[in-house]
């Protein structure tokens, strides 16, 4: 039973940490579940539910909307800042590599250094295709990151190899470091200032209907992950709710954006299955198979084969553990 409360426990955390709540509050709920469970006798999930429906409620209960909205969604800048992410995991492990192999000098040349921009591109338009909410941004990364592989390919098969010039080998990781660092900077809060759940009238709105309707769309699509066609439905439901009061958008609903966090988490959109841990696992662990059976079959350097291999353990430990996790949850308890 022990066990099974402090994984409650620390579930609930988890969701409420991604929910941008702070340990203080977390302490405080969880201190409150503990004396109900106390006096009681029950378990935290058939009295409080699931950690993640548990956390949400919390989330809605205790926290102001204005405060909700501060921690919801990204903007641009935080959209191309994650972008840079691979580019700065990929320069600092190459770095690292070419550090080791070939000693702290880099040749340059035309195919490599066209082909290796190209490369970069492709990695963030996959980043970007892979978390953007927006459909029309995932489209856009998935084509530019087809493109820019395809180019890259070109650029390193067709330039010139020769050396053009050298670049310390060091400076490479020294930007892997900086772009990973400015891909975890803080992320700009939206500016709520003046924004109250409470309703207007028609001397205070500030957008007309359509103007309000189409924002709304917007909002629960690019900036709550709220699929197209969901988001264009709630839209139509709420634009068929004036035409029959007869209101204005903001003395109905109240400001857009309030409104659109209020529906986003009424929402439980499926998560994404390829953003889900085992399957990138799975995926990764496959690759990795792939290159270390050709390796051997093609008599590599020793460091690739155990670099591939080192990697391919920590996927499969990676794979196995929460599966025996949930194994061990799931057998009968003596």
């Amino acid at each position: 039973m022990t066990d099974e409360v402090t994984r409650w426990n620390a579930r609930v955390r988890l969701a409420l940490a991604a929910r941008s709540a702070d340990s203080a509050l977390a302490d405080t709920v969880l201190a409150e579940v503990a004396q109900h469970c106390a006096d009681s006798g029950e378990r935290p999930e058939d009295a409080f539910g699931p950690p993640e429906a548990y956390a949400a409620a919390v989330v809605a209960e205790r926290i102001p909307p204005e405060e909700r909205l501060r921690h919801t969604g990204v903007g641009p800048a935080a959209t191309f800042r994650d972008a840079l992410a691979p580019i700065g995991a990929a320069a600092l492990v190459a770095g690292a590599c070419l550090w080791a192999i070939n000693g702290s000098t880099l040749s340059l040349t035309p195919g490599g250094l066209v082909g290796t921009s190209f490369v970069a591109v492709a990695l963030a338009a996959g980043c970007l295709a892979v978390t953007a909410p927006g459909s029309r941004r995932r489209f856009a990364g998935w084509v530019i990151a087809a493109a820019a592989t395809v180019l890259g390919a070109i650029a390193f098969t067709v330039l010139s190899k020769g050396a053009v010039g050298r670049l310390p080998t060091p400076v490479l990781c020294l930007l892997g470091l900086a772009l990973l660092g400015w891909a975890a900077r803080d992320r700009p809060t939206p500016d709520t200032e003046g924004v109250t759940m409470h309703s207007r009238t028609d001397a205070r709105n500030t957008l007309g209907t359509e103007q309000w309707l189409g924002r709304l769309t917007d909002l629960l699509e690019e900036r709550h992950a709220v699929p197209r066609t969901r988001a264009v439905e709630l839209t139509r439901e709420a634009a068929g709710h004036l035409t029959a009061t007869g209101r204005a958008p903001e003395e109905e609903f109240g400001p857009v954006e309030l409104y659109a966090l209020r529906l986003s988490e009424e929402e439980s959109p499926r998560a994404r299955w390829w953003l889900r841990s085992d399957v990138q696992n799975a995926v990764l662990a496959v690759i990795l198979t792939s290159y270390l059976v050709g390796n051997l079959a093609a008599g590599g350097p020793f460091w690739q084969t155990a670099l591939a291999a080192g990697a391919l353990a920590v996927c499969l430990a990676l794979l196995a553990v929460p599966l025996l996790r949930r194994q061990r949850a799931r057998s009968p308890r003596r």
